[in-house]
């Protein structure tokens, strides 16, 4: 292999790596806009938004899933060929629904007095607690955590995510 050849090479390897380098970096260490002191330039409100959409999308998504099954039972509830026993199952179903959509809402809104963007799901004892716009970090956990046991108590298992 001549040296004209040689070199060319290295020097496409060595681009082919500080590019596939680049492109898998995380977005927020690449920004080049700072301040003086350090301060990012780019648009924290923008993510702030992105955030929030996401949150809300997901929370859409909950919701539009549990009024599929209160429709479910609704149907139920109100079929004629529906024995009794079904229909006290569904009654008791949509009971229980409506008794997590209050507790999801009331932490809801905890969590949000106490500054985090969240999206809550409450299925079958599990309370999935997802928060958007804190850092996954144990302190930040703790506190979601304290926060969901004083609004809905021991009731049930809490799972916390930070996206």
């Amino acid at each position: 292999m001549n040296r004209q050849a040689l070199a060319f090479l290295t020097m496409f390897s060595l681009i082919l790596m500080l590019s596939v380098y680049y492109v898998t970096l995380p977005t927020d260490t690449t920004s080049v806009m700072t301040t003086e002191n350090g301060e990012d330039l780019s648009d924290s409100k923008e993510d702030e938004k992105q955030q929030g959409t996401e949150a809300e999308k997901l929370q859409e998504e909950i919701t539009s899933k549990q009024e599929e099954e209160v429709k479910k039972q609704s149907d139920i509830v109100s079929d004629t060929k529906s024995s009794e026993e079904a229909k006290k199952e569904a009654l008791e179903t949509l009971e229980t629904l409506k008794d997590d959509e209050q507790q999801k809402t009331a932490l809801k809104q905890a969590l949000e007095k106490a500054g985090f963007m969240s999206a809550i799901e409450i299925t079958e004892g599990t309370c999935k607690i997802n928060v958007f716009d804190s850092e996954d970090k144990e302190e930040n956990a703790k506190k979601v955590m304290d926060i969901a046991h004083e609004s809905i108590g021991q009731k049930y298992l809490i799972e916390v995510t930070f996206k």
